[in-house]
């Protein structure tokens, strides 16, 4: 398996921290008493290979790789959409795709939220292929 997200998350973190310098980025879990805001959270899935990921011979030639992230403001909607556009803007020059993007209701009615997925197949080098 091929795993290029440290590489991923530090280029979407510097990219968004030049825009907003006081967004945490993280990759852990934001937790009520530690949280700070603006935060983005940034979580890598593997889903498992198929066909199209493996040479004839078996052997797995890209990883199928998900980003989920969400971003936390404390003060707007707006905010939290233009942090989510920075992460957006980020992976898609690393040739990730956008597949989703909604607002999302927090218990704490303060915090906006809002939530995107990106996708895209990766091999052992780092190149990027349309999922």
């Amino acid at each position: 398996m091929n795993d290029h997200s440290t590489r991923i998350f530090n280029y979407v973190r510097q990219e968004v921290t030049k825009k907003y310098p006081k967004c945490t980025v993280t990759s852990a879990a934001i937790n009520s008493k530690d949280s700070k805001l603006p935060a983005l959270l940034v979580k890598f899935r593997f889903p498992g290979e198929d066909e199209s990921t493996r040479d004839s011979s078996g052997v797995e030639l890209w990883t199928r790789t998900v980003v989920d992230a969400q971003s936390f403001s404390g003060t707007s909607v707006f905010e939290a959409r233009n942090i989510l556009v920075a992460a957006d803007e980020a992976l898609a020059r690393c040739g990730f795709r956008r597949s989703n993007w909604t607002e999302v209701a927090d218990t704490d009615p303060s915090v906006r939220r809002l939530a995107a997925t990106w996708r895209a197949k990766l091999d052992k080098s780092g190149t990027v292929a349309p999922w």
